[in-house]
Protein backbone atom coordinates (compact mmCIF):
# COMPACT_ATOMS: atom_id res chain seq x y z
CA UNK A 1 0.00 0.00 0.00
CA UNK A 2 2.95 2.30 1.15
CA UNK A 3 4.49 1.66 -2.39
CA UNK A 4 1.46 2.52 -4.22
CA UNK A 5 1.28 5.91 -2.49
CA UNK A 6 5.52 6.81 -3.26
CA UNK A 7 4.38 5.85 -7.20
CA UNK A 8 1.57 7.88 -7.17
CA UNK A 9 3.13 11.02 -5.70
CA UNK A 10 6.39 10.87 -7.57
CA UNK A 11 4.11 10.14 -11.03
CA UNK A 12 2.59 13.60 -10.09
CA UNK A 13 5.32 15.15 -9.60
CA UNK A 14 7.10 13.84 -12.46
CA UNK A 15 4.04 14.49 -14.60
CA UNK A 16 3.43 18.59 -12.70
CA UNK A 17 7.20 19.06 -13.59
CA UNK A 18 6.78 18.05 -17.32
CA UNK A 19 3.33 20.23 -17.62
CA UNK A 20 5.38 23.39 -16.00
CA UNK A 21 8.41 22.55 -18.22
CA UNK A 22 6.41 22.54 -21.44
CA UNK A 23 4.68 25.39 -20.29
CA UNK A 24 8.20 27.36 -20.00
CA UNK A 25 8.80 26.60 -23.43
CA UNK A 26 6.28 28.10 -24.88
CA UNK A 27 6.80 31.93 -24.63
CA UNK A 28 4.72 32.83 -27.41
CA UNK A 29 0.95 32.85 -25.56
CA UNK A 30 -1.54 34.81 -27.12
CA UNK A 31 -3.92 35.95 -25.85
CA UNK A 32 -7.67 34.61 -25.78
CA UNK A 33 -8.87 37.16 -27.88
CA UNK A 34 -6.96 36.12 -31.02
CA UNK A 35 -7.74 32.91 -32.51
CA UNK A 36 -4.99 32.71 -35.68
CA UNK A 37 -2.01 34.74 -36.45
CA UNK A 38 -0.07 34.91 -39.76
CA UNK A 39 2.94 36.37 -40.88
CA UNK A 40 3.56 37.37 -44.92
CA UNK A 41 6.57 36.90 -46.46
CA UNK A 42 9.28 35.49 -44.17
CA UNK A 43 8.60 35.02 -40.77
CA UNK A 44 11.36 36.78 -38.59
CA UNK A 45 14.06 35.22 -35.76
CA UNK A 46 12.17 37.74 -33.32
CA UNK A 47 8.62 37.18 -34.16
CA UNK A 48 7.91 35.49 -30.60
CA UNK A 49 8.92 39.11 -29.36
CA UNK A 50 7.02 41.16 -31.99
CA UNK A 51 4.01 38.99 -31.18
CA UNK A 52 4.28 39.37 -27.58
CA UNK A 53 4.62 43.33 -27.85
CA UNK A 54 1.85 43.81 -30.43
CA UNK A 55 -0.60 41.92 -28.47
CA UNK A 56 0.25 44.61 -25.45
CA UNK A 57 -0.76 47.11 -28.05
CA UNK A 58 -4.06 45.76 -30.14
CA UNK A 59 -7.28 44.86 -29.29
CA UNK A 60 -10.50 44.13 -30.68
CA UNK A 61 -13.57 46.72 -29.93
CA UNK A 62 -16.23 44.04 -27.71
CA UNK A 63 -15.62 40.95 -30.43
CA UNK A 64 -12.55 38.56 -31.06
CA UNK A 65 -10.00 39.11 -33.82
CA UNK A 66 -10.66 35.45 -35.94
CA UNK A 67 -7.23 36.47 -38.03
CA UNK A 68 -4.38 38.57 -37.63
CA UNK A 69 -1.99 39.11 -39.98
CA UNK A 70 1.57 40.51 -39.90
CA UNK A 71 3.51 42.06 -42.65
CA UNK A 72 6.82 43.62 -42.20
CA UNK A 73 9.11 46.07 -44.34
CA UNK A 74 12.65 46.40 -43.49
CA UNK A 75 15.46 44.18 -41.32
CA UNK A 76 15.40 42.93 -38.04
CA UNK A 77 17.24 46.05 -36.89
CA UNK A 78 14.34 48.46 -38.05
CA UNK A 79 11.27 47.21 -39.50
CA UNK A 80 7.71 48.18 -40.66
CA UNK A 81 5.13 46.44 -39.61
CA UNK A 82 1.27 46.42 -40.38
CA UNK A 83 -0.94 44.30 -38.79
CA UNK A 84 -4.56 43.23 -40.53
CA UNK A 85 -7.21 42.58 -37.59
CA UNK A 86 -10.28 40.87 -38.59
CA UNK A 87 -13.35 39.99 -36.51
CA UNK A 88 -15.60 36.82 -37.85
CA UNK A 89 -18.90 38.50 -37.83
CA UNK A 90 -17.57 42.22 -39.57
CA UNK A 91 -16.43 42.57 -42.85
CA UNK A 92 -14.08 46.00 -41.96
CA UNK A 93 -10.72 45.01 -40.32
CA UNK A 94 -8.60 46.79 -37.90
CA UNK A 95 -6.03 47.77 -39.43
CA UNK A 96 -2.59 49.10 -37.17
CA UNK A 97 0.98 50.94 -38.14
CA UNK A 98 4.42 50.02 -36.42
CA UNK A 99 7.92 50.54 -35.96
CA UNK A 100 10.11 47.94 -34.42
CA UNK A 101 13.55 49.02 -33.64
CA UNK A 102 15.84 48.67 -30.99
CA UNK A 103 13.32 45.84 -29.92
CA UNK A 104 11.03 48.71 -29.18
CA UNK A 105 6.99 48.77 -30.57
CA UNK A 106 6.05 52.66 -31.18
CA UNK A 107 2.71 52.74 -32.97
CA UNK A 108 2.97 55.37 -35.66
CA UNK A 109 -0.69 54.97 -37.12
CA UNK A 110 -4.34 52.87 -37.39
CA UNK A 111 -7.57 52.53 -38.79
CA UNK A 112 -10.03 50.85 -36.60
CA UNK A 113 -13.39 49.89 -37.83
CA UNK A 114 -14.45 46.77 -37.06
CA UNK A 115 -16.87 47.22 -34.77
CA UNK A 116 -19.84 45.25 -34.05
CA UNK A 117 -23.18 46.79 -35.83
CA UNK A 118 -24.96 47.02 -32.31
CA UNK A 119 -22.19 49.38 -31.14
CA UNK A 120 -21.76 51.16 -34.33
CA UNK A 121 -25.13 52.13 -34.69
CA UNK A 122 -25.47 52.42 -30.66
CA UNK A 123 -22.69 55.36 -31.19
CA UNK A 124 -24.70 56.68 -34.38
CA UNK A 125 -28.01 57.57 -32.01
CA UNK A 126 -25.82 58.96 -29.62
CA UNK A 127 -24.36 61.40 -32.25
CA UNK A 128 -27.66 62.16 -33.61
CA UNK A 129 -28.68 63.02 -29.80
CA UNK A 130 -26.81 66.18 -30.90
CA UNK A 131 -29.89 68.22 -32.62
CA UNK A 132 -27.46 70.82 -34.19
CA UNK A 133 -25.47 67.71 -35.71
CA UNK A 134 -28.75 65.63 -36.30
CA UNK A 135 -30.03 68.48 -38.49
CA UNK A 136 -26.80 69.16 -40.20
CA UNK A 137 -25.94 65.47 -41.27
CA UNK A 138 -30.10 64.78 -42.53
CA UNK A 139 -29.43 64.35 -46.32
CA UNK A 140 -25.63 63.04 -45.83
CA UNK A 141 -26.52 59.14 -45.64
CA UNK A 142 -24.89 56.33 -43.78
CA UNK A 143 -22.03 58.01 -41.29
CA UNK A 144 -18.96 55.87 -40.75
CA UNK A 145 -17.62 54.70 -37.64
CA UNK A 146 -14.17 54.65 -35.80
CA UNK A 147 -12.66 53.52 -32.51
CA UNK A 148 -10.32 56.42 -31.44
CA UNK A 149 -7.56 54.60 -28.99
CA UNK A 150 -6.89 56.65 -25.33
CA UNK A 151 -3.91 57.97 -26.55
CA UNK A 152 -5.27 60.27 -29.26
CA UNK A 153 -8.48 60.51 -27.31
CA UNK A 154 -6.32 61.83 -24.56
CA UNK A 155 -5.85 64.91 -27.09
CA UNK A 156 -9.93 65.80 -27.39
CA UNK A 157 -11.57 64.74 -24.30
CA UNK A 158 -9.75 61.95 -21.56
CA UNK A 159 -7.80 59.06 -22.26
CA UNK A 160 -10.22 56.56 -22.95
CA UNK A 161 -11.57 54.71 -26.06
CA UNK A 162 -14.05 56.76 -27.83
CA UNK A 163 -15.86 56.16 -31.07
CA UNK A 164 -15.76 58.91 -33.93
CA UNK A 165 -19.26 59.03 -35.86
CA UNK A 166 -18.32 60.58 -39.64
CA UNK A 167 -20.80 61.80 -42.59
CA UNK A 168 -18.84 63.82 -45.06
CA UNK A 169 -17.38 67.07 -43.86
CA UNK A 170 -18.95 66.87 -40.52
CA UNK A 171 -17.21 64.89 -37.81
CA UNK A 172 -19.07 63.60 -33.98
CA UNK A 173 -16.54 62.39 -31.24
CA UNK A 174 -18.57 60.20 -28.56
CA UNK A 175 -18.12 58.99 -25.31
CA UNK A 176 -20.25 54.97 -25.18
CA UNK A 177 -19.75 54.83 -21.74
CA UNK A 178 -21.65 58.18 -20.67
CA UNK A 179 -23.34 57.88 -23.97
CA UNK A 180 -22.91 61.75 -24.75
CA UNK A 181 -21.03 63.19 -27.71
CA UNK A 182 -17.73 65.21 -26.62
CA UNK A 183 -17.01 67.17 -29.67
CA UNK A 184 -18.57 68.11 -33.29
CA UNK A 185 -16.58 69.19 -36.31
CA UNK A 186 -17.27 70.81 -39.49
CA UNK A 187 -15.56 71.42 -42.45
CA UNK A 188 -14.94 74.30 -43.09
CA UNK A 189 -15.17 76.07 -39.49
CA UNK A 190 -11.03 74.61 -38.85
CA UNK A 191 -11.87 74.25 -35.02
CA UNK A 192 -14.68 71.83 -33.38
CA UNK A 193 -17.88 73.48 -32.44
CA UNK A 194 -18.81 71.67 -29.35
CA UNK A 195 -16.80 71.07 -26.11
Amino acid sequence: MNNKIIVTVILLILGLGIGLALDQGNTNVRPEWVHNVQWQGDRPDNAGKIEELLFLEIAPYKTEYELVNISTKGDKNKMDIKVTATTLDLEIPDIYDFVFEKNDLLMTGYLLEAIPATYRNDAIGIALTDRDLATSVSNLGAPSVKRILPKTSEKFYMPKTLLSVSWKGISALVDPDERKVVQVWKEGTNKNIKQ
